[in-house]
Parts: structure tokens; C-alpha cells; sequence
């Protein structure tokens, strides 16, 4: 019987004695047939256990045989009893030294035994197999002095925040640019972005990339680059390095030139899942709500193709009655029109038991929709690719409904990892996968990350940011010939080479005849009102390449600085930006301009102001300091933003940030907790808000 048979045989196997009896009978002889991987033994295992309860009240005794099954597949987490000596050994083998609470199963043991001997990891693994937990179990293990976390998004980072200090009280863990890096143990977590920003970092006893399949440089994403220029940074001085990732087919490490890594790959899960292929195939709203009515009472993940997919989205099923009769998501939605803005979609969707997460919508407000997810108040939650990437979410059902990103056909990493947020260990066994159209193509590219093939051949932006130490001599060389060939100031070129060398040099020129010519337009200081902010953002815009965030030219980007410096509220800035005949898509545009205002929009303009204070011209000087601090801080005092990302909602850190002083974040984070309970300046909707956002995942 191969692994389809058997998996068949388990769900057609009729809730009888004798079928029981038949079904386990014919599993152990699987289990113990040689000719398949372990992970296939994992898998039938873990439907048995998907149908164990059922077993367990026809036939008592059956999970003591289904616990048997489940120690020989190594799945130890899930075993309930023991009943010999060998059997409570095992356990021992598989707890998490220094994380008592938590239990490896047989494939991260041995994964997390070459960990502690200090081997450099490259593990591709399915998304439920614990990759992050093995990262954890090493600082339990070693109590590395530094460490360095690398996650792919800002929520994720978050998350990975929260669980690090529960289990680390004794290490500083910084997710900040603004947190000092204090003497003792430190967790730096952080996009690369932001590491890159920090060059007070020392080498690292632990370098971690999550999702290290980013570091592809042919994926066209263009923080691959950055990326790769921070694996080039640590690739050789960090005492370990340990990238993981999802399933990739090929080996991205070249074992004859980089003979300090080693490469794992398992198929090896703790949960299983079946994919349904929808009929009729096609995005099609009709055939979307029936299946989701179908699975009506079930928590259904509904991945959309981009934020504007998902609005849509929300839209049709509105008008193919869903509902919601509850009273917590109708308080949730009058407090998201009164406190963003009153004709909010999400607002909409909300109060019919719909949550929505995409990367348009506030982050404290995204979290908040993955927590009323987690915690069944809603079943259906749509998202783009924002919450793919490593957030934890609780789905039994993944709809994957439109086949591309954005204007991009879907890509095999991705889809995978929509698929693996199906199902979650002691909640959903068995998750299912529906999907709409054709899955992609299940062959992989081969990765192209040239530090792991035991290259030096970095590019001359590389180069030029990395710092001289973990150079060889021919990069050395190299980097020396750039800096006397160009005639920008070197401190420019080494923090901005990210944006092109031949761009910055042109940008630099240019800068110098137009000032030098009498131009003062550029020179300003203070608050940047509308026309200022336009002139300095003309200079880049065109110029150089960074995200836009949906802003179509220099002159709207000075409108919406100058609305949100203007209105003393969020809501009163979205509500002036947001208006025309598509509310829906200005509010939208509104949204993304903020998140392009934490960083995309702020980088440029810093390059062009060290640029012209550079210029070797008398009075010639600018300051755009407070206009670049009040446009990343969206007008919040202070560092009191952070709190944001958080869980705490922008509009509850302007009602609160004069109770919170000295900015730290776990301490303004208790200030908050200290708020809710004394209700002072806190509605009864706020803290139902906080009592969500800024609970354990």
C-alpha cells in the first residue's frame, strides 16, 4: 500500500471497531515498511491523529496504539503517554534544553544536534516544522552574548519580539534603531534595513536570516540587494550562521567552495493537508462564497493578489450575504470610522465577520485582525502576501484565490508558503487547500546567493557599504579604486550606494552647478511646508529608485506631507487626503503613503541633504531633520510610533503619549497595560482594542 492509498483508507475508514481495528493494523505495517521517507510516516500518523478522538470513544484504547504509531514517527509533541523506560528516555532526548514547555520532534532534534555543535545551517523545511523554534532552543542552549535575527517583514518582527522576550527575561531585545545597545546579552531583531542602519552591532555568536530565499538575486525583488550585502557583512565573522526557509528543490550552497555549511532539506511536518482544486476554476466571487459557506464555522485563510484584490473581494461577499451578529466587531467597526476614517471598507467588512490584512493597513490594526482570527471571534480573513511571510495564524481552511502578486504570476516559494498556513499543530491535524486556478510549476529555480557558492564576486554597491574588515584584499582593492575614482564625498557613497553609484555621482554633479549657480530653493530648515518639500523631492524623484508606495509624482508626495503636517489627527489627515468617486482607493493611497512616510520616502531626502551640506559652497546648508522626523513619526511625539508596531493603534498613542516619559518600549508598553486597568483616558472600545493587539499570539 503506498502513502496515497493509505491516506485514503483513512478518511474512508468507517467508525467501527473492526474499521479501526483495520485502519491502525494497516498503518503500523506502514509505519514499519522501509521503502518510503520518514516524512510519509509523519503524515499518516497525523491524519490518524486528525480522527483519533472519534477512535478513542468507539474503541477505548485506540490512542494508546495511535501514541505507539506517534513515537516511532518521532512526532514526540503530540505523544500523550509513555509506557516503558526507552519510551520516557525519548522524551528526555526530545525536550528543549533551557524550554521545558516545549518538545522537538525526531527531525529538529537532529537538526538542532548539528545547531549545538556549532555547524552553519542552511535548513529548507515546510512552514509547520518548527524552523523558528530551533533558533530559540540554541540561545536556551549556548546563551550566545549576541545575536542577530534577520525577519522579512516588520510584523513578523514583532511577533518574534514578543515570544524572544517571554522566554529571554534576562536579554535585551531590540527591534529599534533608537534603542541603545546596552552591555550584556542582546537580541537584535530587525528587516535588514534596519540592521544595515546600525553599524554599533558586534559580530554576532548567532546570525539568523528567516526566509533566506530572499536572498535570491535573479527573484527581481529589490531588497534581495540589501539583503545580500548584510549575509556579506556577518557570512564570516558571526561564530554561527543558520538561514532557513521554505522548501527549495536545489542546494543553494556549493559544498566544494563553502565547506562551513552544510544544507538540509526534509519534507518532514507536524501537520498535514489536503488540496482541493476548485470547480469551475477562476477567480470567481460566486464560487468563492459557496465554498467559504460550505466551510461556514471553520477558519478560512483567503489569499488575494494585492490590497486592491482584497477590497474587492470584500465588497462581492458583502453583497452575497454575509453576516455577523457580533456585538464586539460592530463596537471594533464604529471605533475604526471614528478614530481612521468613517467610510472605511475594513470597517464594513468587519461588522460582517470578514477581517482583511494587507500591507496598506496600519500595523496595529493588522495585528489585531490576525488576532480576532487566532481567537475565532472572525472565520474569514482576507490577506495578500503581507501575512504569508512567518506571521502565526490559526487557519484550518487556505483559499488561494487569485493565481498572481500583484501584477506577478504566484511563484512556487510563495505558494508554498500560503499552503503551509493551512493547518497548525494541536489545533488543525489536517488543513485544507483550495485552490482556484492551475498551482504553479512544482519544479524550482536554482537560487542564485553567490556568498554560499564561496564567491567574493559582490557588486561595487556591496562594496562600498560593507565595512573594510570583512573585505578581501581584491574587494579592498576594489572598493579603494571606486573611492578615488569618484568625485562624491566617500561617507556618501558607503551609506548610500544602495541607490546606483553612477545615479549618485550624476545626482552629486548636478546638485553642484544648480546651487552653485545661486539656487536656493534647496536650502531649507525646520517643518518642509509644500513648497519646500516639493522642490527637495523633485531633485530625487526620477533620479534615483525607491518605493513609491503607490505615489504617482514628487508634487502628491508633497501634498500628503503637507496634510499630514497640517491636520493635528489621523482621522483629520485621512479624511482631507481621502475623498474623490473611489473612497475605497484614496483611502488606500492614504494608508500607503504613511507606511512609505516610516522609511522609502525618508532615505532619499536624507542622501540629498548630506549631499548639498558636503558642496564645497559658502552659506550653502540645509536641515530637513524635523520635516523627515515628523513625516516618519507621522506627527506622534517622541519615539512613541514604536508603539505601534507594537499593537497599540496610532490614534490611542496621540490620546496617551503624555502619560508615557521616558521612552522604552517595554516599559511604555507596561504604561499602557497600567492605563487599561485605571481606564484614565481610555474608552471602554479602546481597551477591548488593546486587550486584543497587545495579547500573546
Amino acid at each position: 500500500m503506498n502513502t496515497s492509498e493509505m491516506i485514503s483508507a483513512i478518511q474512508d475508514t468507517e467508525t467501527t471497531v473492526d474499521g479501526i481495528i483495520g485502519l491502525l493494523d494497516k498503518a503500523s505495517r506502514f509505519c514499519m515498511n522501509n521503502d518510503h521517507r520518514k516524512s510519509e510516516d509523519a503524515e499518516i500518523v497525523v491524519r490518524i491523529l486528525n480522527r483519533t478522538e472519534e477512535f478513542e470513544q468507539v474503541l477505548p484504547g485506540a490512542r494508546l496504539i495511535v501514541d505507539a504509531m506517534v513515537r516511532e514517527a518521532g512526532l514526540f509533541p503530540y505523544v500523550s503517554s509513555f509506557s516503558s523506560v526507552r519510551d520516557e528516555i525519548a522524551r528526555e532526548v526530545h525536550q528543549v534544553p533551557g524550554l521545558a514547555e516545549l518538545t522537538f520532534h525526531s527531525m529538529q532534534r537532529s537538526v538542532f544536534s548539528k545547531l549545538q555543535r556549532g555547524q552553519n545551517i542552511v535548513l529548507s523545511a515546510p512552514t509547520s516544522f518548527g524552523k523558528t523554534m530551533l533558533v530559540d532552543a540554541l540561545i536556551a542552549a549556548k546563551a550566545p552574548s549576541i545575536v542577530v535575527i534577520v525577519v522579512p517583514t516588520i510584523a513578523l518582527l514583532e511577533e518574534r519580539r514578543r515570544t524572544l522576550a517571554t522566554r529571554f527575561p534576562n536579554y535585551q531585545i531590540i527591534t529599534q534603531n533608537f534603542q541603545e545597545l546596552r552591555t550584556g546579552p542582546t537580541i537584535i531583531v530587525g528587516t535588514q534595513e534596519r540592521i544595515l542602519e546600525r553599524p554599533d552591532i558586534p559580530a554576532p555568536d548567532l546570525f539568523v536570516i528567516d526566509e533566506f530565499y530572499k536572498l535570491d538575486l535573479t527573484s527581481g525583488d529589490t531588497r534581495a540587494k540589501s539583503l545580500n550585502v548584510l549575509l556579506a557583512k556577518y557570512i564570516d565573522v558571526a561564530k554561527q550562521v543558520y538561514l532557513l526557509g521554505p522548501s527549495i528543490e536545489k542546494n543553494p550552497v556549493d559544498s566544494e567552495n563553502r565547506t562551513d555549511f552544510e544544507f538540509i532539506k526534509t519534507d518532514y511536518s507536524p501537520v498535514a493537508a489536503d488540496i482541493i482544486h476548485v470547480e469551475p476554476k477562476g477567480a470567481d466571487p460566486d464560487t468563492l462564497a459557496r465554498v467559504l459557506k460550505e466551510r461556514k464555522g471553520e477558519s478560512s485563510l483567503v489569499y488575494c493578489r494585492s490590497p486592491k484584490s482584497a477590497r474587492v473581494v470584500s465588497r462581492q461577499l458583502a453583497d452575497r450575504d454575509f453576516s455577523s451578529s457580533s456585538k464586539l466587531l460592530k463596537t471594533i467597526a464604529v471605533w475604526l470610522r471614528n478614530n481612521y476614517h468613517d467610510n472605511w471598507y475594513l470597517a464594513d467588512s468587519l461588522e460582517r465577520g470578514i477581517g482583511i490584512h494587507h500591507g496598506r493597513i496600519p500595523r496595529a490594526v493588522g495585528h489585531l485582525m490576525v488576532q480576532l482570527f487566532n481567537k475565532g471571534v472572525i472565520k474569514i480573513l482576507l490577506c495578500t502576501s503581507s501575512l504569508i511571510e512567518g506571521v502565526n495564524t490559526v487557519a484550518e481552511n487556505v483559499l488561494i484565490y487569485d493565481k498572481y502578486i500583484s501584477i506577478r504570476k504566484l511563484d512556487r516559494f510563495t505558494f508554498d508558503n500560503i499552503k503551509g498556513r493551512a493547518g497548525r499543530m494541536f489545533q488543525h491535524f489536517v488543513g485544507r487547500i483550495f485552490v482556484f486556478d492551475d498551482a504553479p510549476d512544482p519544479r524550482y529555480d536554482a537560487l542564485d546567493i553567490p556568498l554560499l557558492k564561496g564567491t567574493d564576486e559582490l557588486s561595487d554597491q556591496a562594496i562600498l557599504q560593507l565595512p573594510n574588515d570583512v573585505l578581501s584584499e581584491r574587494n579592498l582593492a576594489r572598493k579603494s579604486e571606486l573611492l578615488n575614482f569618484m568625485e562624491v564625498p566617500s561617507i556618501i557613497l558607503e551609506r548610500y550606494a544602495k541607490f546606483g553609484l553612477a545615479e549618485i555621482e550624476k545626482l552629486y554633479l548636478e546638485l553642484g552647478e544648480y546651487i552653485g549657480s545661486g539656487n536656493t530653493s534647496l536650502l531649507w530648515t525646520g517643518y518642509g511646508d509644500y513648497p519646500k518639500s516639493l522642490a527637495s523631492m523633485e531633485v530625487v524623484w526620477g533620479r534615483v529608485e525607491f518605493e513609491k508606495h503607490g505615489v504617482r509624482s514628487a508634487r502628491q508626495f508633497a501634498h500628503f506631507a503637507n496634510k499630514l503636517r497640517k491636520n493635528s489627527t489621523l482621522k483629520y489627515f485621512l479624511m482631507d487626503v481621502a475623498t474623490g468617486d473611489d473612497v475605497d482607493e484614496s483611502i488606500d493611497l492614504a494608508f500607503n503613503f504613511l507606511r512609505g512616510a516610516e522609511y522609502s520616502f525618508v532615505e532619499p531626502l536624507q542622501m540629498l541633504q548630506d549631499m548639498i551640506n558636503s558642496l564645497p559652497y559658502e552659506d550653502c546648508h540645509c536641515d530637513y531633520g524635523k520635516f523627515l522626523a515628523d513625516l516618519t513619526s507621522w506627527g506622534l511625539p517622541g519615539h512613541t510610533k514604536a508603539l505601534e508596531e507594537v499593537g497599540v493603534p496610532a490614534p490611542l498613542i496621540q490620546k496617551i503619549c503624555g502619560y508615557i516619559d521616558n521612552f522604552d518600549i517595554d516599559v511604555a508598553v507596561s504604561d499602557v497595560r497600567r492605563l487599561m486597568v485605571s481606564q484614565k483616558e481610555l474608552s471602554e472600545a479602546d481597551i477591548e482594542i488593546l486587550n486584543f493587539t497587545l495579547a500573546e499570539s
